[in-house]
């Protein structure tokens, strides 16, 4: 037994193996299905293995990331608040099956139900959230290219009426990358980009291609990622945490169409990071260097049939699929992008083009674009943690029928750069097309350049609910309200809103400019004043940055949609204050 003990610690001396409270995630960890001793469980499991605190969940983990695998236990209704005794199993390749005891020991399980003891006992809440391996780093610990498997269970009264997971979390660990480029990409001639070989993306690419962070890449004028289809299996672009991919000054620009995902998936201390080739010379002036980010899905839009040509002449985008998956970005930095084919052909930092609700978007920042930071065109996606930094028009954007949801937004104009916070359309030609768009945003924070800022713009018939808000610095105009569509839509006059466009328990600063136009239905600064919660103010806002709340923000109580996409917040604004700050140490700050 003391032998088994020591080769356990061999995994210990590189990883703290644990149980630790879980983070708020914005990605939902994989079933994991539920079975008893006696067959099926009406109790839930759910996990997966992630280098982001949850932001998303991977099937192969890079060898020299940290990797935690975490699990959430739903237990039978009957069990919830009775004294419960929750189990953890690791099947590690080459050495055994563990069992994990209090503490983060792990000790070998002779396999049997009896042999079974539990890590924790305690009153078993709705949800139960832990985290099983807690930092493991494969090189470090020799356990490059193997996959670890881990299981979790609970009972009450007896061992024997365990409720445990029917499939395990696999944690695939890759072994170290090959030298080279991967598929797909070609070695460049000579150089190196941020001291890594590069390899160059190019054309259509059709098969599933890697890029792994031993490398940096080069798009070479506009690179497609898959077919524009809505059928068929999907091409998928793994990129992994701490890749840089570039594009040379011009319109070299990354398409992932209908019929492909894209999965760039960093952490906190390793982004994935889109730029130019003169990244280390960029300045806080620097923006409009390549193209930017297209992607191309199938969910609704109300615009022509149902589809519409994206701009760039990246292809067709929309269909009937409110569920599409367009794959998965997690801390993300896309910078100095935004060419312009013409004056009203231009390319955003990202463009969400009827992407669907299925994609994951949590931690993207958009620095120093040349137009938008992020446009959705139509769609249903959803989008957690984004910052919007030195944009040289909106920063926010939407039209052809949005309907998604986002929670936690900075966004600061910067260097006297930026239009509207947030610019927001239904349809241009035809405002009251189906569907119209009406996003719900919360806990949003805008930070204009003074006396030319300029707010939020709503316009061609959106709605929208919008709760949380924090703004100041946007002295020229801060609300707008636009078009007869507009104005119908949301109720018609002051005595009749309707609730399908609001501005709830938000606070704007004393020097908030309304438009207010003759011969509207009603003024922008009336139709505030009939915001529920909502006021003008002090807006204390501070920390190094100068994003986060102070004293006097926080003040205000928020206003929660009932829905599960949103965390249950305590605070109005992005950022509560500078101790709790989720931009810190993954985003540029260089303004």
């Amino acid at each position: 037994m003391k032998k088994d003990y020591f080769q356990i610690s061999a995994i210990a001396t590189a990883v703290t193996l644990g149980i630790s409270a879980m983070t708020a995630q914005a990605a939902s960890p994989p079933s994991l299905g539920s079975t008893s001793l006696s067959g099926t469980s009406s109790a839930m499991f759910h996990g997966g293995a992630t280098v982001n605190g949850g932001a998303s969940y991977l099937t192969s983990i890079p060898s020299s990331d940290a990797v935690d695998v975490i699990a959430t236990i739903t237990p039978r209704s009957a069990d919830v608040g009775q004294t419960g005794h929750l189990v953890a199993l690791a099947v590690v390749p080459g050495l055994g099956t563990f069992q994990m005891l209090s503490g983060g020991l792990f000790v070998p399980w002779d396999g049997s139900v009896e042999g079974l003891r539990s890590f924790t006992t305690k009153t078993l809440s709705a949800s139960e959230q832990i985290t099983v391996l807690d930092g493991l780093i494969a090189e470090q610990a020799n356990l490059a290219g193997i996959s670890i498997q881990v299981f979790v269970g609970y009972y009450v009264d007896s061992v024997q009426n365990i409720q445990y997971s029917a499939n395990p979390v696999n944690a695939a660990l890759a072994s170290p990358p090959a030298a080279g480029c991967p598929d797909n990409t070609t070695a460049a001639a000579d150089g190196t980009f941020k001291d890594r070989p590069v390899c160059i993306l190019s054309g259509r690419i059709t098969s599933d291609t890697h890029l792994t962070a031993n490398n940096s890449y080069l798009l070479d004028g506009q690179v497609i990622i898959g077919e524009n289809e809505v059928s068929g299996t999907k091409t998928k672009l793994i990129i992994d945490s701490g890749t840089w991919v570039f594009g040379q000054t011009g319109l070299n620009y990354l398409v992932v169409d209908r019929n492909a995902e894209i999965h760039a998936n960093g952490s906190a201390e390793k982004p994935v990071i889109f730029t130019y080739e003169g990244d280390d010379t960029a300045t806080a002036t620097t923006s409009g260097q390549w193209g930017g980010i297209v992607i191309n899905g199938s969910a609704p839009i109300n615009e022509g049939t149902g589809t519409a040509e994206g701009e760039g002449s990246s292809g067709l985008y929309g269909g009937d699929n409110s569920a599409d998956s367009s794959g998965s970005l997690t801390y993300v930095q896309v910078k100095y992008a935004g060419q312009n084919f013409t004056e009203t052909n231009e390319l955003n930092g990202i463009a969400f083009q009827a992407v669907g609700h299925g994609t994951n978007l949590d931690y993207i920042q958009v620095h120093n674009n040349s137009d938008d930071g992020v446009e959705f065109f139509g769609g249903t996606v959803n989008a957690k943690h984004l910052v919007l930094t030195g944009n040289e028009d909106d920063s926010l954007d939407w039209t052809y029928g949005w309907n998604g949801k986002v929670q936690h937004v900075v966004v600061m104009q910067t260097g006297g750069r930026g239009d509207f916070c947030i610019e927001a359309d239904s349809n241009d030609d035809n405002n009251d097309a189906a569907p119209r768009s009406h996003p719900t945003i919360a806990n949003m924070t805008c930070v204009g350049k003074g006396a030319d800022g300029v707010g939020i713009r709503l316009r061609e018939g959106t709605a929208a609910d919008l709760r949380n808000f924090v703004m100041t610095g946007f002295n020229d105009i801060c609300i707008d309200i636009d078009g007869a569509a507009t104005f119908t839509s949301a109720g018609g006059s002051l005595g009749s809103l309707n609730g399908n466009l609001t501005l709830r328990n938000s606070r704007l600063d004393s020097f908030c400019a309304f438009e207010d136009e003759a011969g509207e239905a009603f003024t922008a600064s009336g139709w505030f004043d009939a915001q529920t919660g909502s006021s003008l103010g002090v807006v204390d806002l501070g920390g190094p940055v100068g994003w986060a709340n102070g004293s006097a923000i926080n003040s205000i109580s928020p206003s929660l949609p009932t829905d599960e996409f949103f965390d249950n917040v305590d605070h109005i604004g992005a950022i509560k204050d500078g101790s709790s700050d989720w931009t810190e140490g993954w985003t540029l700050t260089d303004f």
